[in-house]
């Protein structure tokens, strides 16, 4: 049964990553950088995630502005998808099914991931936050603010999940912060190199 539901976490976790990069992906066909924004590029493995392919010159030619929508298309993804299920998850009483595993992994990772762009690659500044340094630093602030927001949530769908999910959440939830953020800083300093 352990097996089980360490799949279907991994399936959630998959589509969470998935669907951040096809909101930049969307972006990206927004300014005709890509054609089909949701052929992303989201190995089994997960780490160094991208929305490619996507026409680097057309890429390159955007300005400040279009990039910085480009780079919190994938946030804003995961909270558009993370906030709504997660207060549905808390808010009513569900049996404790495989599927309710599912839907409350789901939204528990997304939280997860957007918490650690808007909290650590803001402070640490990485990956998708750097668009937002370029573009308005002062956005900074006010994005760390829903951070910390979207952190408090996160303790707070831990502390309701049933007991038998509890452990699994939580070492779920400190890899992904450990891999997300040595994987953004490889990549943003392999992207700086470049």
């Amino acid at each position: 049964m352990i097996f089980l539901y360490f799949i279907v976490g991994y399936c959630a976790l998959y589509l969470v990553i998935w669907l951040h990069e096809v909101g930049h992906g969307v972006v990206y066909a927004k300014y005709k950088c890509k054609d089909n924004p949701f052929k992303v590029y989201v190995p089994f493995y997960l780490f160094f995630s991208t929305p490619q392919p996507v026409d680097e010159i057309k890429a390159q030619a955007l300005n400040s502005k279009k990039y910085f929508n480009v780079g919190i298309a994938g946030i804003i993804v995961n909270l558009l998808f993370g906030i709504p299920i997660s207060f549905l998850m808390l808010t009513n009483e569900f049996n404790h099914s495989i599927l309710v595993f599912f839907f409350y992994s789901f939204a528990l990772f997304h939280l997860v991931e957007a918490a650690s762009y808007l909290t650590i690659s803001n402070v640490f500044l990485s990956s998708d936050m750097i668009t937002v340094q370029n573009y308005k630093p002062k956005l900074r602030i006010p994005l760390f603010l829903i951070g910390i927001f979207i952190v408090v949530l996160i303790v707070f769908m831990l502390f309701k999940s049933p007991d038998s999910w509890k452990l699994g959440y939580i070492i779920s939830i400190i890899i992904m912060i450990l891999s997300m953020g040595l994987g953004r800083a490889i990549f943003s300093r392999k992207a700086r190199a470049a």
